[in-house]
């Protein structure tokens, strides 16, 4: 991650927190501690926070002039640095699925921002929550991009949309593609309460719900069930799926779709 990305971060958990520890830092940014002493440290020479011991704090209250709400889960640029190459081999199969002219909706995640790259050349109606991806098919796409009404939230690149809106509600997709925090025989995971509620809206207006997930992600579990596995048409994860997790998607008549972790050539299974 950049310096200048770490930097945003760290403004965005003080605007939310009003205090910062190197534990929590650490936790929600993809750098060492001793990187981000460093940022705190320049961050601190540049008046922008104080340095206390164990962490930092903003350097005057009145700068925090909005209470951003906060959403638990891990920092999106982050999550975007970990399990790259399978993470883009699920994406292209996931793009494979998809036809020019169609309506699909994309969940905010790092493994669904990864579509982006291989929908390029393509032209799709596409209704997004990520702020990362919308913006980069804006830029480097054909595609029609539509956003739902929402808060934005910078830390997870997200558009929060629990309640009703008439934009979402009019919209109608073939597939909804979704990412999740943890998938196990609980469910399809997230760490926030809202953020889960704001998935399981997304769904109704879809005819299909695709599950994009690497392999180290299945089996473990985190604290909001968004969806019941029955709810999942089809699973696309990575060559390191184990065996007792097959026969879990087996159970619940999910389709598995598996991508070899280190290219982009897949294969197809039916659990």
């Amino acid at each position: 991650m950049l310096e200048t990305q770490r930097h945003n971060l760290i403004r965005d958990l003080l605007e939310e927190h009003g205090t910062v520890s190197i534990a929590m830092l650490v936790d929600e940014i993809s750098a060492s501690e001793a990187t981000l002493r460093r940022d705190l440290i320049k961050l601190a020479e540049q008046g922008e926070l104080k340095q206390v011991r164990g962490g930092a704090v903003l350097a005057h209250e009145k700068d925090r002039t909005i209470r951003r709400r906060h959403l638990a889960g891990s920092a999106f640029l982050g999550n975007l640095e970990c399990e790259v190459n399978a993470k883009r081999a699920i994406a292209a199969r996931a793009v494979e699925l998809c036809n020019d002219g169609e309506a699909v909706i994309i969940n905010g995640g790092s493994t669904t921002y990864h579509m982006g790259a291989f929908l390029r050349g393509h032209t799709l109606s596409i209704m997004t929550n990520s702020l990362a991806l919308g913006v980069d098919l804006i830029e480097n796409s054909n595609n029609r991009v539509i956003f739902p009404a929402g808060e934005a939230h910078r830390k997870l690149s997200f558009i929060l949309n629990p309640l009703e809106d008439v934009v979402t509600d009019a919209y109608r997709a073939s597939k909804y593609f979704l990412s999740a925090c943890a998938v196990s025989s609980r469910g399809v995971m997230e760490a926030d309460p809202l953020v889960a509620r704001a998935e399981q809206r997304l769904a109704t207006q879809a005819d299909e719900i695709i599950l994009l997930v690497d392999a180290t992600k299945i089996g473990s579990n985190s604290s909001y069930a968004a969806f019941d596995l029955s709810q999942i048409d089809k699973v696309i994860t990575d060559d390191r799926v184990k065996k007792d997790a097959l026969k879990m998607f087996k159970k619940y008549s999910v389709e598995v779709l598996i991508v070899q972790s280190g290219a982009h050539t897949s294969a197809k299974r039916r659990a």
